[in-house]
């Protein structure tokens, strides 16, 4: 070992002896020698991987070269080449370091792992501790500056680069904390790295390496929700809504109904890995990316709400919110919004073009949307109408045809009305004939000496008071029933011989026989409901009276000999 640096012999010696003496010597007490010698982690690959002593060549590796990048490089080389039930633990255990000091070959290395099994969700926490770093160094950064910037006396650094990023990494308190992500998913932030080295700091390592796991098919919530923490932290809303337009559901999948019953329903219909509340949250609470925010409601089906939104930011994008709309109730509400929007601005900054931006919401809805009598309310008070001449000339002329549609109507209804007043004049004064021997329809008893009312249908049948009572009474519903009851109760109590009485009588009768013969009962919707009852007289019932009564002569006959 001491002759290595001045002799490639003794490296070639020394990588020699290892190699046929691996399983002959402690693993762990040789990679303590070699790296207290100072051996890089390439001469400790070999016998490192000989050994099967993963874990103590990443270490040493990590160790050796713990201000720059080669150790490093030579860690993930060895986790890279390792079998994945030995690495994955490592993985874990060292992500942080890893990404602190080479976080673009940690991201290739952590993704290239993840169809072996390696988790995102374990490896989140050790991103977000990176992010967090990046986060502070930049805060330290511009309150350097900011203090720089006041104090224009102050002395220049006379460190390395390097150096000065090793003492600003020491300086940031990265103590523990937790966070919560997607579904609940709780996270630990690690304390800071007791020797970190030079720090790295790459913006889209974390972005990559998520966007990675999510095209190979991650679903975990925590994974989705915290890619779009970072997006939003970007300036360029670009990643953040293709990233959305790419996971949100089309407004089309919001039904009408789940979307008047709230936001409940997107747990059926919006279901899937990504957290629509978070993100809508996250998103309104940065104050900006407010066109992912408008994607974002209309996945939820709450167009109104994005149309508000668009309204604050892109007046157009508004218009083809409302235009898309299907139901006209929902289009002529947003369209009205749309409209006192135009109107509000124009008087807000004293633009006496107000008029013409009302008409031309009123072009791109359309006539069957709005018409101008819905936008006068939000024009100002003196305002001239020579821009909106035609529109109100169009108005009156739509007023006039409807006035003729409508007196048109009233001329039908009238006709209709006199027939039906000469239908019942007629109806009053008809008679109706039948035989001296007519019987009952359903008792066959003759009707005139029956000594009881009796009512004769225009289809020929003639049918007794009480048995039609009878046959009608269980078609009426509880209410028509009671009340017929009703009317019987008030019958008797008249005798008929004062004159108001008579006519309270004859209305009665009139009342009851609307209830009773309104229909014929053998021609009407009454047998066509009872078409499934059978007959009394019918063979079947026959057959069955005859077997009840051969089975009790059966019976008694049985009970007598015993």
């Amino acid at each position: 070992l001491h002759e290595r640096d001045s002799s490639q012999a003794a490296k070639q010696a020394l990588s020699q002896l290892l190699t046929r003496n691996v399983h002959n010597m402690d693993a762990k007490t040789i990679m303590k020698i070699l790296s207290s010698h100072d051996v890089s982690a390439v001469e400790c690959a070999a016998y490192a991987a000989s050994s099967g002593d993963i874990a103590t060549a990443v270490n040493a590796c990590l160790r050796v070269g713990a201000e720059f990048d080669d150790g490093v490089v030579d860690a993930l080389k060895i986790l890279n080449e390792a079998p994945f039930e030995l690495a994955e633990p490592l993985y874990y255990k060292h992500a942080s370091t890893l990404l602190v000091r080479a976080p673009l070959r940690a991201g290739k290395s952590f993704l290239s792992r993840y169809t072996h099994g390696l988790s995102p969700t374990r490896l989140l926490p050790a991103i977000m501790h990176y992010e967090r770093l990046r986060a502070d160094r930049a805060k330290a950064k511009e309150l350097a500056k900011a203090a720089k910037g006041k104090n224009p006396f102050a002395s220049q650094p006379s460190t390395p680069a390097g150096i000065e990023e090793s003492k600003t990494m020491e300086s940031i308190d990265v103590g523990g904390a937790k966070g919560t992500l997607g579904d609940g998913v709780e996270v630990q932030i690690m304390s800071g790295l007791t020797n970190v080295g030079s720090f790295v700091d790459d913006p889209t390592v974390s972005t990559k390496y998520l966007e990675g796991v999510i095209k190979l098919g991650c679903k975990s919530s925590a994974i989705y929700s915290f890619l779009i923490s970072l997006y939003v932290k970007l300036t360029d809303e670009e990643p953040l809504f293709k990233f959305l337009s790419a996971h949100v559901p089309a407004a089309a999948a919001a039904s009408d109904a789940s979307r008047k019953a709230g936001l409940a329903f997107a747990d059926d219909a919006l279901s899937g890995p990504l957290d629509l509340s978070y993100a809508l949250r996250t998103i309104l609470s940065s104050g900006r990316h407010f066109r992912s925010a408008i994607k974002l409601y209309m996945g939820f089906g709450m167009r109104q709400q994005a149309v508000e939104l668009a309204l604050k930011v892109d007046p157009s994008l508004a218009r083809e919110l409302a235009q898309d709309s299907v139901e006209l109730e929902e289009r002529k509400r947003l369209w009205l919004m749309i409209a006192k929007n135009a109107a509000s601005e124009g008087v807000d900054s004293a633009d006496i073009d107000v008029v013409s931006k009302v008409v031309s919401v009123l072009k791109d809805c359309g006539p069957e949307v709005l018409s101008i009598e819905d936008v006068l309310p939000f024009l100002p008070d003196f305002a001239q109408i020579d821009q909106i001449k035609d529109e109100i000339c169009e108005a009156l002329t739509s007023y006039s045809s409807k006035i003729e549609g409508f007196l048109k109507e009233m001329n039908e209804c009238d006709q209709a009305c006199d027939g039906i007043r000469l239908e019942i004049s007629r109806l009053r004064t008809h008679r109706m004939e039948m035989k001296a021997d007519a019987r009952c329809a359903f008792t066959n008893k003759p009707v005139l000496s029956a000594g009881e009312p009796f009512y004769v249908f225009p289809s020929g049948y003639v049918v007794l008071e009480s048995t039609l009572k009878k046959e009608v009474l269980p078609h009426l519903n509880e209410r028509q029933q009671a009340r017929v009851k009703e009317i019987e109760q008030e019958l008797k109590t008249f005798s008929g011989r004062e004159k108001h009485v008579s006519s309270k009588l004859a209305t009665l009768q009139s009342e009851l026989d609307g209830l009773i013969a309104a229909e014929c009962p053998l021609t009407g919707s009454i047998m066509v409901d009872s078409v499934d009852i059978a007959f009394e007289d019918s063979e079947e019932i026959e057959d069955l009276k005859s077997r009840n009564i051969n089975g009790n002569a059966n019976q008694t006959a049985a009970t007598a000999t015993v």
